[in-house]
């Protein structure tokens, strides 16, 4: 609702609308300018934007936590100021009754109390007992002072992280802005990608090759360590494999025609149209050998599942498994995204035999 409340707010204040729109105009401007950069790769450019992005989103996130912390012990100093004042009101009011009989005591005078003993055991019994009453109030009067101070400690306490809070919640709001900023800024990117021929044509191009670099990686990675664990029968599983994530099938294997400018691009996998913050897990047991950003696939996790056959997952918004780690079937490999991608959040999976491509639809289970 408190969402909801500032949104409307924002929409209606027009200063806040030209604010957004300065912000929109300056990230296409930044975007127009990196992109006529020609000989700056297209995909470098976007991984920078991307990261840029990411690192301003990160910075946000965690000074919101820090901010929500923050609150959280501000509440708590509140209520350890409550409590310590409660306590030293509690000790001044029992306080107030003795120190009323002290004074009353005074007049008559110690000396006359004990004097007006009627036997020497009287006596002592006063003088003891008169003691221990003073001894009693003395100590009563250290722990008020002592819950003075603790008050005074809870109240500054109380005010020093009110002060924390401030700071936090203004680079909470400094980091989103930022974020927002490098977000637009990307939007920009891409919408450069998709609606320029020559910038389109220089992406596809650009993310040939990276395929090809993809490839010489799959074939450069090293086979399981002595020890580990060596997985077989993967062949056996065609036709039987689940899907890595939920969601249609949005572009096939193989050669693939732009709808828009009629290039043709070749898929070494397939796209599912799912959505972001979906789970995506392997499809069957393996080892992840690798897991980490690669260059137009973005967040990118290989799964080797042996017999040389490995099962690539990438534009993963999180990556929830690390190289080295051995997965079943269903293991939770990350969330769907739009890392490295140009198109919106979607998951590519591929499927690979001894590093060579191979469609993974007749691998499905249908």
């Amino acid at each position: 609702m408190r969402a909801l409340l500032l949104a409307l707010a924002l929409a209606a204040d027009p200063r806040a609308q030209l604010e957004a729109l300065e912000a929109r105009r300056a990230a296409e401007r930044e975007a127009a300018r990196r992109l006529a950069e020609k000989e700056r790769s297209i995909l470098d450019t976007l991984d920078d934007a991307e990261r840029a992005w990411r690192d301003a989103e990160g910075v946000a996130q965690r000074a919101e936590r820090d901010r929500a912390a923050s609150a959280a012990r501000l509440e708590q100093a509140v209520r350890d100021e409550e409590v310590a004042g409660q306590r030293w009101r509690a000790l001044v009011d029992g306080l107030r009754p003795r120190l009323a009989a002290r004074q009353r005591m005074d007049r008559v005078g110690e000396l006359g109390l004990v004097a007006s003993a009627a036997s020497l055991a009287d006596l002592v019994k006063r003088r003891a007992l008169l003691d221990r009453v003073l001894a009693h109030d003395a100590g009563t009067l250290r722990a008020a002072r002592e819950a003075l101070r603790e008050r005074e400690r809870a109240t500054a306490g109380r005010l020093a992280e009110a002060e924390r809070l401030g700071e936090l919640a203004e680079r909470a709001r400094q980091g989103r802005t930022e974020a927002a900023r490098r977000r637009e800024e990307r939007r920009a990117l891409l919408a450069s990608v998709r609606g320029a021929r020559e910038v389109h044509e220089r992406a596809a191009a650009e993310a040939d090759g990276q395929a090809r670099k993809l490839a010489e990686f799959i074939a450069a990675l090293p086979p399981p360590r002595a020890g580990q664990v060596a997985y077989t029968g993967f062949a056996q599983l065609r036709g039987r494999l689940p899907r890595p994530a939920a969601g249609p099938l949005q572009a096939g294997f193989g050669k693939v025609v732009n709808p828009r400018f009629r290039t043709v691009t070749v898929q070494n996998g397939i796209e599912i149209g799912a959505a972001r913050g979906e789970p995506v897990r392997a499809v069957a047991p393996g080892q992840v050998v690798h897991a980490g950003w690669f260059k137009g696939y973005g967040n990118l996790v290989i799964v080797d599942h042996g017999d040389g056959f490995h099962t690539l997952v990438a534009h993963l918004e999180s990556m929830s498994a690390a190289a080295g780690e051995e997965v079943a079937a269903g293991t939770l490999l990350g969330t769907v995204g739009d890392s490295g991608s140009l198109r919106g959040p979607y998951l590519h999976f591929e499927l690979r035999e001894k590093g060579r491509p191979v469609d993974p639809r007749p691998w499905l289970a249908p």
